[in-house]
């Protein structure tokens, strides 16, 4: 079959969604539709025209803890109603590639969890799939050699394109059961990603003293969660807005954008401590509370508002004190990250990922 439009958002922080998103534009084009790809972040859903019969909606998102990254969930529910439209999701994940080995990652509930969303929208979700690019979590290692990077994101061109050509010859395509299954499974550490882990690794951000003050980090982050602080001498400060996409990191000209895990032992070290254990025994000694509030979900209750209070007063103060060379030095070369290979997908600049390219 063939559609007069689609829609192809997408979330991107290092262009390995996006380089997927244009595959899956070019595929639809080729068709006869009239193709687009739209960052998400950028603004409210603008697919009014696509939905309908004859209509093509595609998300394409990265893979976090699991599951689809909170921006996604949200602007699934914002999209309009599909009123019979078609739609597709293609989650892409971590692969790897050790010698002549390619290993497949992870994407968990992200795929089937934003089709149920689209379905109950009024969407006819006609496939899911997930692609392997190569893995850009450069908090956790360095990025892959150029060579195997090339080789990885060959094999995810192959894999889109069939999905895609599959989709506009009006067949249905739906993989990743097993990676369902998984990700259920997982659930436990999908919700403490969302609720813990994001603001943590936001957290652990910073610059190094090879930063100028551009401000190229702010400017390009699809959700503003990054401000620059300071009239001289301006560095960045990230917020709890970042999502962990690292285009700051990716495309920082001077390298200048670190994740400390120095840093990262110092914010457990504050928001473990057991505060509360300490307002429960406080509270029941003075109000006579029943054992039975004193359990395990009351003390995560009392306990998490707690980390997060301590991780802005403690990212706080660590702001100050990096701007003093010395301190700045011993967060930046007591982290790993300062040693690691940056990697962006080679054929994409900032331009296209907030749709200037």
């Amino acid at each position: 079959m063939g559609y007069r439009n689609a829609t192809i958002y997408v979330m991107s922080g290092t262009g390995n969604s996006f380089r997927v998103a244009s595959w899956m534009r070019d595929a639809a084009a080729g068709s006869g539709a009239e193709a687009r790809v739209l960052p998400i972040g950028a603004g409210p859903p603008a697919a009014q025209e696509a939905a309908g019969e004859g209509g093509l909606v595609g998300l394409v998102f990265p893979t976090h803890g699991f599951t689809a990254p909170w921006p996604v969930l949200r602007h699934a529910c914002r999209l309009p109603r599909g009123r019979g439209a078609h739609a597709v999701v293609v989650p892409t994940r971590a692969g790897s590639k050790f010698g002549p080995l390619f290993l497949p990652g992870l994407e968990g509930t992200g795929g089937y969890l934003i089709a149920l969303i689209l379905a109950m929208k009024g969407y006819s979700v006609r496939g899911v799939t997930a692609v392997d690019m190569p893995s850009n979590f450069m908090i956790g290692h360095p990025g892959f050699p150029p060579a195997s990077a090339r080789a990885i994101i060959a094999r995810g061109e192959t894999k889109t394109r069939r999905f895609m050509e599959a989709i506009v010859g009006g067949r249905c395509r739906f993989a990743g059961f097993l990676s369902l299954l998984l990700g259920l499974v997982l659930l436990p550490v999908s919700l403490a990603y969302a609720l813990l882990g994001r603001f943590y690794f936001a957290k652990m951000m910073f610059a190094s003293s090879a930063c100028t003050g551009c401000g190229q980090c702010a400017e390009n982050c699809p959700f503003q969660a990054i401000r620059m602080w300071g009239k001289e001498n301006r560095r960045p400060y990230w917020t709890f807005s970042c999502e962990n996409c690292l285009r700051c990191m990716a495309w920082c000209p001077t390298h200048a954008v670190e994740s400390g895990h120095s840093l990262g032992v110092v914010l457990y070290l504050v928001t473990t401590l057991p505060v509360s254990v300490y307002a429960m025994d406080w509270l029941g000694a003075r109000l006579s509370l029943p054992v039975a509030a004193n359990n395990v979900a009351t003390r995560l209750l009392l306990q998490y508002p707690y980390i997060l209070l301590s991780l802005f007063a403690t990212y706080l103060l660590f702001n100050v004190l990096i701007r003093i060379p010395l301190v700045n030095r011993l967060f930046t070369y007591t982290t790993l990250v300062h040693w690691y290979r940056r990697y962006h997908e080679p054929d994409t600049d900032l331009g296209d990922l907030d749709g200037r390219g």
